[in-house]
């Protein structure tokens, strides 16, 4: 019998049973202090934390706390977000499931030695549930150093552009390496100073330790040599256990606290709903985001969250394009604008230092501010987002950049009344015509080609649908296209439909998300009393800029109705038979077009993302007999935007490699039948050398993704390719 056994708990070497603290008996409490000494640093360090995002505006939410709960089990337990990325995520996986694992398990393994047995008088880890623990933290402890093992090499070898590549990273990655290395040490230590114990039974059940210890053997038998090396490795342990808590708010491991926070706290608003301002409050002087105090405290939090995975970055179309804008550092820029300002907090480690700078915040800009050779939130960086989303969809611990920027425009057009100039002249185009290209035109000059006189409310008052034409399909010649096709469709399938014709005027979406509030908040409430003005019970529109504005943005000033885009109507009306397209039955230019064979669809970044529909559009392409519907390489979710949102379709672009190119590109290698990128992950053959081999079309669902897409196509010289919303396909085959 080895010295020390506790044979009171675990009666004797034949059965498994942990022999918690063998060889450094009555030495945990100086453990214990170590580590109570090392959380009450952290705990003081995120105090101080706390104090800063406190300076933010608002307050943390608490509503909708089952949800909360659901969604840190989800995102942060579940890792959802993260195995998207499939070799980094099961890379994660290693990490984060081995770590938890391997701290549940040394906690339990305290909490045996010191409640069950010192307290209850009763053992826990011993048994078949001793064994199982056992085997399952050595398992666990492979897939850490399995994903840390990756992770290095993934950093060090393949180098991918989306990460930070930093000497911190590696550091802390050797430093998780040598924690659990070292705590395996302590095991194989431990097995091969008790060999001649339990090495033939069950010490096995440690599989990885029992192996490693039988390598050490080969160098000595002598349990007294084993003994001193499982002490001295025991306590480096420990200080490094002790260590890693302490730095932990200051090293890139700093989101395993603040991501789950970040999670629990994230908004439940609808993920197209831009917060309202109180521009009435007369006590309210300052409007967007302009200085750090500015931030909501959510979004400052935001900053803290960043695991810097760079997944955004590699998701962003105005980074692809070649833009200023890089969504990674959005964030982190508003980290580091909470590290620059929080002396003048008077927040900090040194507060003597902090009490020579009288606190003003006018002292704390965000915007534009120079930092160490750099730029931080650059007013080029802020303009080039087309807030098409993919950033917030793709963030594993749900930060929300397209919001931050956004209320940083609001800033910088509320506030200091610099919008890009053209977008400017398109705001006073709004204010005074009530759209954006000033057009004087009636916005009923659409329907001149018309067979059948379109139903104007205000003649019929009372109808099941109000098709919500939209300005594009007013006055833009392309999008005309797709109102006469919606008009034809409706008409056909027999609803009871209206317009509002030349009662309609520009809600200035488009406004807003260009950071123009005042002018969206002046245009909401006199189309809501023209729409309170008649009986219907759905509104429809293609436009989904418009759909995702009335049905998700209205509600915030009172208008409050059922929505559905296009897409959704037809699709519905099509399943219910209503309306069969089919070309060689009814097609009204005869023959199928050999374009229209072979089509792709490009997924509109606001009824996808933003209103999670995907298969509306496709079911309406699909519904036509002969018809090949090809996926291009990115899409649903993963579609690449257009890069006509976030009012980008009125402003000057400043691309490298304009994204709508890049798309038409990704489009016509799919209609080809070819991948569309290199070794490096990068679209080839961006550019006039593109060509289709066959006749194809790119559907659309979205009058600003038709013009870009066009647009595109036009500069490209690609031949025998045509861009179409999916309405006017369906229209052509009835």
């Amino acid at each position: 019998m080895p010295d020390g056994f506790p044979e009171k708990v675990c009666s004797s070497l034949d059965k498994p049973c942990r022999w918690t603290m063998w060889n450094v008996e009555g030495q945990e409490m100086y453990l214990y202090a170590l580590i109570a000494i090392a959380v009450l640093l952290l705990v003081g360090r995120l105090w101080l934390r706390l104090q800063i995002w406190r300076k933010g505006q608002g307050e943390l939410q608490f509503d909708h706390l089952p949800q909360r709960i659901g969604r840190v089990l989800r995102y942060a337990l579940g890792q959802s977000k993260i195995v998207r990325d499939r070799a980094p995520g099961l890379m994660h996986a290693g990490i984060f499931f081995g770590f938890t694992a391997l701290f549940i398990g040394t906690a339990l393994a305290t909490i045996d030695q010191d409640l069950f047995v010192k307290i209850l008088d009763i053992k826990l880890l011993k048994g078949s549930f001793y064994a199982l623990y056992e085997i399952g933290l050595d398992a666990f402890t492979l897939a850490f150093l399995g994903g840390l093992g990756y992770a290095l090499y993934r950093r060090n070898a393949l180098r991918p552009k989306k990460l930070t590549l930093t000497v911190g990273f590696n550091a802390v990655l050797f430093q998780l390496f040598l924690l659990v290395l070292t705590g395996l040490l302590i095991e194989a230590f431990r097995l091969a100073a008790l060999d001649r114990y339990i090495g033939d039974s069950w010490g096995r059940y440690s599989f990885a330790g029992w192996t490693l210890a039988q390598g050490l053997l080969i160098f000595s038998k002598s349990e007294s040599v084993w003994r001193d090396w499982h002490a001295g490795m025991w306590w480096f342990h420990s200080i490094q256990v002790a260590v890693f808590i302490v730095t932990l708010v200051d090293s890139p491991l700093k989101h395993t606290i603040y991501s789950p926070l970040n999670i629990f706290f994230s908004n439940f608003r609808e993920p197209g709903q831009l917060a309202k301002l109180d521009l009435e409050n007369p006590d309210i002087e300052q409007f967007g985001v302009g200085r750090l105090t500015d931030f909501r405290v959510a979004q400052l939090m935001d900053g803290d969250a960043c695991t810097e995975c760079g997944r955004c970055q590699a998701a962003c179309p105005a980074y692809l394009g070649g833009t200023a804008l890089n969504p990674k550092q959005i964030i982190l820029d508003i980290r580091t604008a909470m590290n620059i300002y929080s002396g003048p907090l008077g927040i900090g480690l040194h507060p003597a230092a902090a009490a020579d700078h009288k606190f003003n915040p006018d002292d704390m800009p965000v915007i534009g501010v120079e930092h160490n050779g750099r730029e931080l939130l650059s007013k080029d960086a802020l303009w080039a987002c087309t807030t098409c989303r993919a950033c917030v969809y793709e963030c594993p611990v749900l930060i929300e950049h397209v919001d931050s920027i956004v209320d940083m425009r609001r800033h910088l057009v509320l506030m200091e009344g610099e919008p890009p100039a053209l977008l400017g002249t398109t705001f006073n185009n709004a204010e005074r015509s009530g759209n954006p290209w000033n057009n004087r035109d009636s916005r009923l000059k659409w329907t001149e080609e018309l067979e059948f006189e379109p139903p104007i409310m205000a003649e019929k008052k009372k109808v099941d649908v109000l098709y919500w034409v939209g300005c594009s399909g007013a006055f833009d010649p392309n999008s005309q296209r797709t109102s006469r096709a919606v008009a034809k469709i409706l008409n056909a399938a027999g609803v009871d439909w209206g317009m509002l014709g030349d009662e309609e005027t520009c809600h200035c979406e488009w406004a807003r998300r260009g950071g123009n509030e005042a002018l969206y908040q002046e245009a909401v409430p006199p189309i809501i009393e023209t729409f309170n003005q008649y009986e219907f019970n759905t509104i429809i529109t293609h436009c989904p800029h418009c759909f995702n504005t009335i049905k998700n943005e209205f509600p915030d000033f009172g208008g409050n109705y059922t929505v559905v885009h296009h897409s959704q109507y037809i699709a519905k009306l099509i399943a219910e038979g209503k309306i069969k397209p089919d070309y060689s039955r009814n097609g009204s230019a005869g023959e199928m077009s050999d374009a229209v064979k072979q089509i792709t669809y490009h997924d509109s970044c606001y009824i996808g993302r933003y209103n999670d529909e995907y298969d509306s559009p496709r079911k309406m392409i699909e519904s036509i007999p002969g018809v090949n519907l090809i996926e291009m390489a990115r899409s649903r979710d993963r579609g690449l935007c257009c890069g006509g949102g976030g009012a980008q379709v009125f402003m000057e672009t400043h691309q490298t490699q304009p994204v709508n190119m890049v798309r038409l590109t990704e489009a016509v290698h799919a209609l080809n039948g070819d991948i569309p990128y290199d070794h490096t992950g990068a679209v080839r053959e961006v550019g006039t050398n593109v060509k289709l081999d066959q006749p194809g079309t790119i559907a659309t669902a979205c009058p600003f993704c038709t013009v870009m897409l066009n647009s595109a196509q036009q500069s490209m010289a690609v031949e025998d390719l045509v861009v179409r919303d999916v309405s006017e396909i369906v229209a052509e085959a009835i």
